[in-house]
Order: structure tokens, then C-alpha cells, then sequence
């Protein structure tokens, strides 16, 4: 055969697709139907529809399309946190691939501002005061404002934050070359004393000049510490522009991005290293055609928004940062948007099995040990049969781990007191599990913070000097306290820890529990100070298969084990389904109560099983 004519036969008959059809929304009109590589595809709105996303699109080497994929909107439509969070999130990339064809041979297609111990953050708040912006919608932007920087600093990451208001022209509040910028303290005051008449002279919106400051910051750090150096090169910037983008002066902002990018040397390989996110917020007569020019543009992703108030921001918020980097057993860290899986919220939970079913639940406390209630584990000597299921991203019901060692509390006998005719008794319920492996650190498996110990005291923002005793004032400072529990569907329930007085009220339902302590002269043989009492009105009652796990509060955007599930006096779920809970029948003789193992009282033993594991405080 001539050899021009086998290349010719090797030659499809049409040319081959090297990118998917990336699709027409509704709405909008395309041009371009060529789909190999290196050809672009551009869009537009039809009628008085705006775009979100990008204008224009590429054919890349992977096979996917750059950019994002444009969708048409209504020009003063809300964006709500649950639409955004997957445009977001890496934990639902998978549902993206499947409504996006474009996006399928990408794995995590919602990149975060990446919370990481290791590196550095710069954050970089741009709070719009121009004269469209009413002085209540700053006050938003500056709630919104307080309210991330206060979660990012929960992370006890590297972090320095610049705040920057802006009319006509900028006011530089606090710069990332200040060394208050990396205090939490600092720059909440600083946001506090930012002012919307600081702007009352300057009618105009120049965001231009704005982006320009946070362009001159960066130039000046990176003159300080030298552009070839570690210490530049591995800093990551996030912008959080809060604007109607308005931009009436100083010409286009975008030259202000250019000269950011260039700065940073942004490129294909270091674009993880900034991210411009353009966010208006409030009843704001949002320019949506500008906040989308001033988003960042990136593969599957979305970096423009307009958002109805303050509490969907926070949503949107906890998906833009990135917990999965993460990698230390830093304690109490929980995804707390509404669009979280059950076990990303409480990624400390776990599910124990001593024998072939699930018998208790309990919390990791570290990246290998777990605790739990002693009244789950019968049969120490069995516990290399038993299993102990933790989080995992990759698997629905998460991974199993064998338990190398089970350390159940000496005090622990449940019929200690049957001579005085109290069947069961729950006094030092408490025991603990070692785990085979350490458990790798993700979004789904983290340890909860333990009280008195170094790890609570820096989530709790407190002086190094601090005790257990302190840390007790901190979290159990009420008469009745809010906390939470996990249910066996994994979802997190509500209860009232009583103490004091109240605590009183609340234990004297035992002594009503004729069938079970038909003798009983005094409630404290059955329930000593060891337990937290709760179950009260509007509590939530905790099931059979629910003991051992944590009963905890949320303090500073981070998670507290104060008690675990030990014992109670109503089971609300009779049947095997883990959706079904009774509430106890109004009236009901004794009435519902819960006790739980108070952690402050078990310090000795904590300390005696976990030195070496877990660094305490001074009683």
C-alpha cells in the first residue's frame, strides 16, 4: 500500500472531539461548535439576562473546558448557600461531574482558600463604604467580615488579615505587615473602629484603587522577605470583596487583578496561590455584570456571588475554607454549614462494635485513641474481636479499625450497689480504646477537644497559664447549658446539661422511678456528682445504642467533649430504625432524664490513661 495512503486510513473520517460538548444553558446563546483542542467556545445572554460565570471557554490538553460554565440569571436574583456550596466544595465535586459533563475527568472541581498549619494565609477584606452602599448594608459587610476572620483564626492556622475600606478612595484599617494582623484580638478591634462615615467625603466606588492598596501590600511584603525566598513564594492570598460592584472611577479594576497576578506570579501551576472571591450582600442593588468581571476565574469553580444576609454568607464561608489540609490532629474542628454531611460536622464520632452489631457509639481524642462508656465493653479480654468504624471520606459507612488495647475503668461495676437494692448502678462509666492504627486526619475523622488540656486551651483563645478549673468556669457557666449529642442517623441532637440548683430539679426523677429503685431513700446513692443531668422539656433523650458517645458545646467555632452518654430513664427508640424517636407521652411516670459522665470529675483517671497521649493543664 503507498505509504501516504496508510496515513490516510489511520485519519478518522470527521475530526475527533478532544473536550465534551460543553452544553448551551437556558437562556443563553453560543458561538463556536468546534470542540478539539486549543478551540474556544463564547457566550452570551439573551434579553435582560446577566451571565454568571465565563464569557468565553477553552479546549485544554486534559479534555475539559477552562473557566466556569456560564449560566444566565435575572439581574437582582439571590444566590442561596445551598446552590453555591457545590460550586464550592470539593465534598460535592461528585455532583457537579454528574450535571456538568464538563467536569467529569476532574476530581475536585470546588477548590477552597486552603486551611493549612504548615504554609500561610494572607486574607485580605475589602468592605465597600461608597455613597450605593447604604450604611446599613456596611454594617453587614462588617458583621460578614468579623465573622470569617473570627472562624479562620479558629483554625489556628497562620493567618494575616488586611482590612481595607473603600469609597473614592481606600483606607487602609490593618495591613498584612503589621504583626497585629496575625491576632485575632487585633483585628476584630480594628474591624470594630472601620467606620462607613470614614467615607462620607467620597461619593464614588473606586475599587480599582482598592484592589491597587492590597497590589502595593503584596509588593511591599515581598520586597521585605525577597521574591525568591520560601517565605514569599508559599504564602496563599484569598480577597473577599463584600461590594455591590458599582465601580464608577479609577478606571477598570481588572488592571488592578493583572498586576496582583504578576506579583504573585500567578500561572498554571501556583494558581492555587490566589483567589479573588467578589460577594454582595443585603438588599444591595448589585452590578451583577461587575461582581462576575472581578471574581476569580477558574476550572468548575465560582468566585461571585449575591447573598440574601448574613447567616447565608457564614454558610457560603465555612464551604470557601478548605479543612482537608489539615493534616495534625488539631481537636474540635467540625464543618458547621448546613450542607455538611452528618459525619463532617462531628468528625469525631465513631461507631463501636464488640461484637457483630453496633452496641455504642464514643469520640476520638486523639489521631489513635477513643472514649467511650465502660458499660458498652463487658468483656475487656475479647477486644481484639471488636471493630471501631471512623469517618471516611471515600467510604459511606467509613473504615474499620481493630483495637489494640481496651482500658475500662476499675471503678466501674454496675451491680456494686444491688445489696442496696439499686439494680444498676453507672458510677465511673467510663473506659477507653486503643485503636490498632492511627487514624489518617480528613473532614471526617478528627478528635474532638478534651477539656483541660493544651489543645482546648489554645481552641479556647485562653492565656498559657490557664487550669481545668478555668476551662470548667469557660464551658459548664450556666445553671443550664446547651449541648449536643449524636443520634444513631448520625444527625446532632439538643439537650440542657443542668448544674447547681437546677441540677437538683433535675436528678429527683429518679425517685420516681418506683419500678426500677423501688427502695430508693436517696437520689445521690444512684446519681452522684459524677453525672451531668439533662432531659428536661425540649431536650432531646438519647437511645439505647447512643451511650458513649460525646455530649459537647461549641465554643469560638470549635467543639468541646464535656460528658458522654452513660445511662437514662426512657429509651425513645423502640424499634430498629434509626429515624424513629418517640417523644416520652406527657405526664409519663418517672419522667424522661438523662445522665452523663461529667469529664471535669474524671480528670485523674484521664490523666493516669492518656499522659503522653494528650498534654494537660494544672487542676
Amino acid at each position: 500500500m503507498d505509504p501516504l495512503m496508510a496515513v490516510l486510513c489511520l485519519l478518522p473520517l470527521y475530526p475527533a472531539s478532544h473536550c465534551p460538548n460543553p452544553g448551551i444553558a437556558v437562556g443563553a446563546v453560543r458561538t463556536g461548535s468546534r470542540f478539539g483542542l486549543g478551540d474556544k467556545v463564547s457566550y452570551r445572554c439573551s434579553s435582560n439576562l446577566v451571565l454568571t460565570g465565563s464569557v468565553e471557554r477553552e479546549c485544554q490538553d486534559e479534555g475539559v473546558w477552562s473557566g466556569m460554565e456560564p449560566i444566565c440569571r435575572q439581574p437582582y436574583s439571590y444566590d442561596f448557600p445551598e446552590d453555591v456550596a457545590p460550586a464550592l466544595g470539593t465534598s460535592l465535586s461528585h455532583l457537579l461531574g454528574t450535571t456538568n459533563p464538563t467536569q467529569k475527568k476532574k476530581q475536585n472541581v470546588g477548590r477552597k482558600i486552603q486551611i493549612q498549619r504548615s504554609g500561610h494565609l494572607n486574607l485580605y477584606v475589602l468592605l465597600d463604604a461608597s455613597q450605593s452602599v447604604e450604611e446599613e448594608d456596611f454594617e453587614i459587610f462588617k458583621k460578614s467580615a468579623s465573622h470569617l476572620v473570627d472562624r479562620i483564626f479558629s483554625f489556628e492556622i497562620k493567618v494575616s488579615v488586611a482590612i481595607i475600606t473603600f469609597a473614592s478612595k481606600p483606607k487602609v484599617i490593618m495591613s498584612v505587615l503589621d504583626s497585629k494582623s496575625k491576632d485575632v484580638t487585633e483585628v476584630a478591634h480594628s474591624l470594630e473602629n472601620a467606620h462607613y462615615k470614614d467615607h462620607e467625603n467620597g461619593t464614588g466606588t473606586n475599587i480599582y484603587e482598592a484592589l491597587n492598596s492590597v497590589y502595593i501590600m503584596m509588593n511591599n511584603q515581598m520586597r521585605r522577605l525577597s521574591m525568591n525566598t520560601a517565605a514569599w513564594q508559599e504564602i496563599r492570598h484569598a480577597i473577599i470583596l463584600l461590594t455591590d460592584g458599582k465601580s464608577n472611577m479609577g478606571g477598570s479594576p481588572k488592571v488592578a487583578v493583572d498586576n496582583i497576578k504578576e506579583v504573585l506570579n500567578i500561572n498554571q501551576k501556583r494558581k492555587d496561590y490566589l483567589d479573588i472571591y467578589a460577594i454582595g450582600v443585603g438588599n444591595l442593588d448589585v452590578d451583577w455584570r461587575e461582581l462576575n468581571e472581578l471574581g476569580s476565574k477558574k476550572d468548575g469553580e465560582r468566585h461571585a456571588f449575591i447573598l440574601k444576609d448574613v447567616e447565608a454568607l457564614s454558610q457560603v464561608f465555612e464551604h470557601m475554607l478548605d479543612v482537608s489540609q489539615l493534616m495534625d490532629t488539631i481537636c474540635g474542628v467540625g464543618n458547621m454549614s448546613a450542607n455538611a454531611s452528618a459525619q463532617e460536622r462531628t468528625p469525631w464520632h465513631v461507631t463501636i462494635k464488640p461484637k457483630s452489631q453496633e452496641t455504642c457509639r464514643g469520640a476520638l481524642i486523639s489521631d489513635q485513641w477513643v472514649l467511650t462508656a465502660a458499660h458498652c465493653l463487658r468483656n475487656a479480654e475479647a477486644h481484639p474481636l471488636w471493630r471501631v468504624s471512623v469517618g471516611d471520606p471515600n467510604s459511606q459507612w467509613g473504615k474499620e479499625f481493630q483495637v489494640e488495647k481496651a482500658v475500662i475503668s476499675s471503678g466501674f461495676n454496675v451491680f456494686a450497689k444491688k445489696n442496696q437494692g439499686i439494680p444498676e448502678f453507672y458510677g465511673d462509666d467510663i473506659a477507653l480504646l486503643k485503636l490498632a492504627q492511627k487514624v489518617k486526619m480528613s473532614t471526617h475523622a478528627r478528635p474532638i477537644c478534651l477539656p483541660c488540656t493544651v489543645g482546648a486551651n489554645l481552641a479556647l483563645r485562653r492565656l498559657p497559664g490557664s487550669t481545668c478549673r478555668d476551662h470548667e468556669s469557660e464551658l459548664l457557666n450556666k445553671r443550664s447549658i446547651p449541648a449536643h449529642f449524636v443520634a444513631l442517623n448520625g444527625n446532632k441532637l439538643n439537650v440542657n446539661l443542668k448544674t447547681g440548683s437546677e441540677w437538683t430539679n433535675c436528678v429527683k426523677a429518679v425517685s420516681q422511678d418506683k419500678t426500677t429503685f423501688p427502695n430508693l431513700t436517696d437520689v445521690r446513692e444512684v446519681v452522684t456528682d459524677q453525672f451531668l443531668c439533662s432531659g428536661m422539656q425540649g431536650d432531646d433523650n438519647p437511645c439505647k445504642g447512643e451511650s458513649g458517645g460525646a455530649v459537647f458545646l461549641e465554643r469560638r467555632f470549635r467543639f468541646f467533649q464535656v460528658g458522654l452518654v452513660s445511662w437514662g430513664l426512657y429509651n425513645p427508640c423502640g424499634s430498629s430504625d434509626k429515624n424513629s424517636r418517640k417523644i416520652a407521652p406527657r405526664g409519663r411516670v418517672p419522667p424522661p432524664r438523662d445522665f452523663h459522665i461529667n469529664l471535669f470529675h474524671m480528670q485523674p483517671w484521664l490523666r493516669q490513661h492518656l499522659e503522653g497521649v494528650l498534654n494537660f493543664l494544672p487542676l
